[in-house]
């Protein structure tokens, strides 16, 4: 919950999400909450200010300029509240689309900030507290408090009266809670939801032009919906723009538009314009088709809660048009490293001669993924290989999206000196083997520290998530990355299937943050990450790598990832430990820390 180690300022918090249910939870013990129409928002106060952050761990302090400066005066030395930011329409109630309109002036007297939650008090962390008592402490701190902020009151009585109830006040629905449930981060089944108009949010994967139109506008939009690893196809939106939301939207998606479809599964659409899924629509829906394609879909508003303020959205294009004119075809490149430095064939051919035997052992008999080398840029590859040396074997496999791919595979050292000529630099192996590609053989657990955590902290964790693999009965071994993490390697007894392996490896890495949320996060995204080590259960699934041991680096200095004891660990050995000229031996830098 610190920004850093021996600071005394509080850092965001990983939201507690309700669950999305079809009926009022049943029973005592439940209490009921307005689910309001806008943008969950979190106010961290202390050093005589406010800071206001988003759903996805973004900082939105200029954005709320008038709702913080508000917080900053509230009779209290420091707190964290949980609420929702809102704006009422011309009913009286909150309305998303007048959020979004008020939004344009930062200090607009219409933002209102319904609080919630209590997380945190003049030094007193209260998410331990059950819900009644931490909003007994919430109303306190509100009361005589700013005209903008709104102490969200509950209802202790049937949960379905009050559904139906809020239904026919035009409401958008209603967040059941256990009351003596303590705040816990991520999505929970103590907290629960039920929407009277569905609605969701939808990455924008395409848009349709209005023909003739000037200044160009969209006539419609096609979103999707992910699937585990997968992007399909949910649907048109084809009404709830005005004449001024059609241009914008026309206008922000020109950056990103792309020429061929993002979507895993192929779909006829003459009239798309493609454009990278990094924009999120809120949609308003009646029902869901048995395929996943909604129905009567309306458009809300744009969440631009759920994406950086500043999003470059135009500099990948950009990049990989350089990256053509170097001659690296565009449909190789799956991720640019613009600071990867990567050694000299000779130099990497001389490593796998020292390292083949090791190094076989745990890449050996495994489809790869590859980092490559070529014309002076470092990417990691995808599609058409180039030519392969008889020494690399090739696997044809089915591919998530649809379709058949290739994956190489090598068993030998003239396997590994192949991949070279091929300018492979790191190799990132899946979890399972040739034989049984459709079964994982280990588990991965990723330890990835942010911004301001120190080294013994990852080795604290490491040691907690070895003791929890160690309850389900999974013998861990580490492995430094030559990055800035540690592995946790847990070969299986017996192989499980790779969504298993997923959903197991989560599970593990749900106790750890449970444990403590504020050291711990399940959310890659940036803002959640500072002072918390992302714990990456990703890494599991089909397809899904981690760098494999052995593998060089495409960072300065050639380091490797490299297999090490735990006393190695509990000694505080560093990362970046190995290089590939010194496989075996720490560098005196990490044998000093």
């Amino acid at each position: 919950m610190r920004s850093k180690a021996g600071s005394d300022r509080l850092a965001f918090i990983e939201f507690q999400l309700p669950t999305l249910v079809e009926a009022p939870p049943e029973g005592d013990g439940w209490v009921h909450e307005i689910k309001y129409d806008g943008y969950r928002t979190q106010l961290i106060i202390g050093h005589g200010g406010a800071r206001a952050f988003t759903r996805n761990g973004y900082d939105w302090t200029a954005k709320y300029r008038q709702l913080v400066e508000a917080a900053a005066s509230l009779p209290v030395k420091s707190a964290i509240l949980d609420g929702e930011a809102t704006a009422l329409g011309s009913t009286g109630m909150p309305d998303f689309q007048a959020l979004r309109r008020e939004l344009g002036n930062p200090r607009s007297p219409r933002l209102i900030y319904y609080v919630f939650d209590i997380l945190h008090l003049d030094g007193k962390d209260l998410r331990s507290a059950t819900l009644l008592e931490r909003k007994e402490v919430l109303k306190g701190v509100l009361q005589d408090g700013p005209e903008a902020f709104i102490y969200a009151d509950f209802i202790e009585t049937d949960g379905e009266s009050v559904f139906e109830h809020a239904c026919r006040m035009g409401l958008e629905g209603v967040v059941s809670k256990l009351r003596d449930a303590p705040y816990r981060s991520g999505r929970q089944d103590s907290w629960v939801k039920l929407k009277c108009v569905k609605s969701d949010t939808f990455p924008i994967v395409a848009f349709v032009e209005k023909l003739g139109a000037r200044p160009r506008k969209i006539a419609s939009l096609y979103v999707g919906r992910r699937e585990g690893e997968r992007l399909l196809y949910a649907g048109k939106v084809g009404t709830g723009y005005s004449e001024a939301t059609a241009r914008e939207l026309r206008e922000r998606l020109d950056p990103i538009i792309i020429r061929k479809s993002p979507l895993s599964a192929p779909i006829k659409k003459p009239k798309a314009t493609w454009v990278r899924p990094v924009v999120y629509a809120e949609v308003k829906y009646s029902g869901i088709t048995d395929d996943g394609v909604l129905r009567a879909a309306a458009f809300k508003g744009v969440r631009d809660d759920l994406a950086p303020l500043e999003l470059s959205v135009s500099e990948p294009a950009k990049n990989v048009g350089e990256v053509a004119r170097h001659g690296v075809a565009r449909e190789n490149i799956l991720q640019l490293l613009p600071d990867a430095v990567a050694p000299s064939k000779d130099e990497l051919a001389a490593y796998w001669r020292k390292v083949a035997k090791r190094a076989l052992v745990h890449l050996g008999r495994r489809p790869l993924k590859l980092v490559r080398h070529n014309h002076g840029i470092t990417f990691y590859h995808k599609g058409k290989l180039p030519e392969i040396p008889r020494a690399v074997h090739q696997l044809r496999v089915q591919k998530r999206e649809g379709g058949e791919g290739v994956r190489v595979w090598v068993d030998d050292l003239d396997g590994l000196l192949g991949l070279v000529e091929m300018g492979a630099v790191e190799l990132h192996p899946w979890n399972a083997t040739i034989e049984h590609i459709e079964q994982a053989d280990r588990i991965v657990m990723d330890l990835d520290p942010g911004q301001g955590v120190v080294w013994d902290n990852v080795v604290e964790a490491a040691l907690a998530m070895r003791e929890i693999m160690r309850s389900e009965g999974l013998d861990s071994w580490p492995k430094v990355t030559g990055g800035k993490g540690l592995h946790l390697m847990a070969p299986l007894s017996s192989p499980i299937t790779h969504d298993a392996a997923r959903h197991a490896g989560r599970a593990m890495a749900q106790r750890l943050v449970d444990m403590d949320p504020t050291r711990f996060v399940l959310s890659s995204a940036p803002g959640v990450r500072v002072g918390r080590i992302f714990l990456d259960y990703l890494r599991n699934g089909r397809g899904n790598t981690a760098v494999g041991a052995y593998s060089p680096r495409a960072r300065p200095g050639f380091p490797m990832a490299s297999p090490v004891t735990w006393s190695q660990v509990e000694r505080g050995v560093r990362p970046n430990a190995f290089t590939i000229y010194n496989p075996f031996r720490m560098s005196r830098v990490a044998e000093l820390g």
